[in-house]
């Protein structure tokens, strides 16, 4: 029976960096196990279940932490059956008849959890604050006050209290509007002086009403001194969209690849063109929705009269499992293996190149007039879900990635590149240029947020699905990733193998 949890050299080094500088305990004796559950609690909070990169460690440098540490177990007091029923539930299976899959989740928990703290913490901030922030605000049940209002919204009355304290003047131009997660406030401002004032003390502005994390946006509306301001609310309040209520909104959508990742901050379907964008690049912070945003815009694929052939590269081999034999897919197999993905890539360079000797033969300047001229030639999507893997632990993928970015967007060859770390090394200059479209989930420094769109704004993000869009010749928008559940993603691949 495993009654232990294990982690990494690096890990114990980072439990020690928190018990020290974060929580100013400088005696260590008994409260490596404190930091363990931070980690659980903040794996709890990510939708997705983590994955196999979270099991537990081998080798002579790891560390282990026994169940009598992190639980209590077999002593006084005892949080072990706790446990396992709130894992049971999260993960629909009865773990007190499983006790080694118990710890098995609680040890993938922990080590992603851990992860998620140390990219959202950096030593020299308060690490109280974070743990407030990122497991507390907005967790309580939402309740009515006396006069029905639901309690920690905001109404027009706080806000205009937290104006007149930047020096803002501004009367309501309209009734608000709730979005699944933000309220939107149109809004007159007293002077034109009063806009600068607003931009720059948004940060203040949210304190001032109550906002730990800030994110309170900004844009200008139509009319003189109209401004438009989009106030978060606390996470009790915000309202999921499943990805079945999107599906209809694609029924009629125009373009050879409409996609949609969500709704806008009001709950309008965001759908746009992937062929038009013509490749995406998809990055954010581990928790940050990105693989439910990837398997949103999947779906979207899957469900097209005329869908594309998948080529899908997954470095983890545990991200895009649920669409192996998927007729669309090239092979009908996810591609793990890097070295075989490199050698994928390059011959889709040279199809690349068969592909426009087929257009010059019909007269065509891309593959839409091909297709309209008898081309037997059908759209290619790309996917890779892990960019950084594959750039990173083999050598030679850049190059014929470069390659389809220049010129494959005529063929019908697109690329959705993803990543969870944006770094200018797993998303390299060349590539960079090539690829205008993107999307940002939230990210945890303002750096990352430019390595992704060119400008920040990502780091202010909300997590859970959270995002800015910004395609080619467009501004960025905000939007919230649908809720894609694993069963979404079986019933799409059987319905496509079904035709």
């Amino acid at each position: 029976m495993k009654d232990s949890l294990y982690f990494t050299a690096d890990e114990r080094l980072f439990f020690e960096r928190v018990i020290d500088d974060g929580l100013l305990q400088r005696n260590r004796r008994g409260v490596y196990w404190w930091v363990v559950r931070f980690a659980i609690a903040q794996s709890l909070r990510i939708e997705e279940d983590p994955d196999e990169r979270y099991r537990a460690v081998g080798g002579k440098d790891r560390s282990e932490l026994h169940l009598e540490q992190i639980t209590g177990r077999a002593k006084s007091p005892d949080y072990d059956d706790a446990m396992i029923m709130m894992l049971s539930l999260r993960h629909r299976i009865d773990l007190f008849d499983d006790h080694d899959l118990y710890v098995e989740w609680l040890q993938r928990h922990a080590r992603r959890g851990l992860q998620v703290l140390e990219e959202s913490w950096r030593p020299g901030t308060s690490f109280h604050d974070l743990l407030l922030d990122g497991l507390y605000h907005g967790a309580t049940a939402t309740s009515l006050d006396g006069d029905g209002h639901v309690g920690e919204t905001i109404d027009f009355g706080a806000l205009q209290r937290g104006l007149q304290q930047i020096m803002v003047k501004a009367s309501l131009a309209g009734e608000p509007i709730e979005g699944p997660r933000l309220t939107r406030f149109t809004l007159t401002l007293g002077s034109v002086e009063d806009y600068d004032r607003l931009r720059r003390g948004l940060e203040d502005l949210a304190f001032a009403i109550g906002l730990a994390t800030g994110g309170i946006a900004v844009a200008r509306g139509r009319g003189e001194r109209r401004v438009i301001l989009d106030v978060p609310r606390p996470l009790a309040t915000w309202r999921d969209v499943p990805w079945n209520a999107l599906r209809p909104s694609l029924e009629d959508a125009r373009g050879a690849l409409p996609v949609c990742p969500g709704v806008d901050v009001v709950g309008n379907p965001v759908i746009f063109d992937l062929a038009e964008a013509p490749h995406l690049f998809v990055a954010g912070a581990t928790g940050s929705g990105k693989s439910v945003c990837v398997n949103a815009l999947l779906l979207s694929l899957l469900r097209l009269t005329r869908p594309p052939e998948l080529i899908m590269i997954d470095p983890k081999g545990v991200d895009f499992a649920d669409y192996e034999g998927c007729r669309l897919l090239r092979g009908k197999q996810v591609i793990t293996d890097m070295s075989v993905a490199v050698a994928a890539l390059r011959e889709l360079t040279l199809e690349m190149d068969a592909r426009q000797d087929v257009l010059r033969e019909h007269g065509a300047r891309n593959i839409s007039e091909a297709q309209s001229a008898g081309a037997d030639l059908e759209r290619i999507v790309v996917v890779v879900d892990e960019l950084a893997d594959l750039l990173i632990t083999r050598t030679g993928a850049e190059e014929p990635l470069v390659r389809l970015a220049q010129k494959a967007r005529a063929v019908g060859i697109h690329l959705l590149l993803a990543t969870q770390r944006p770094e200018a090394a797993t998303f390299p200059g060349l590539l960079r240029s090539n690829i205008p479209s993107r999307i940002a989930l939230t990210v945890q420094k303002a750096s990352d947020s430019r390595i992704i769109l060119d400008e920040s704004g990502a780091e202010d993000l909300m997590m859970r699905g959270d995002m800015l869009i910004k395609l080619a010749g467009r501004e960025a928008t905000r939007a919230h990733g649908a809720r894609v559940e694993r069963s979404d993603i079986i019933t799409a691949v059987s319905a496509v193998n079904g035709r």
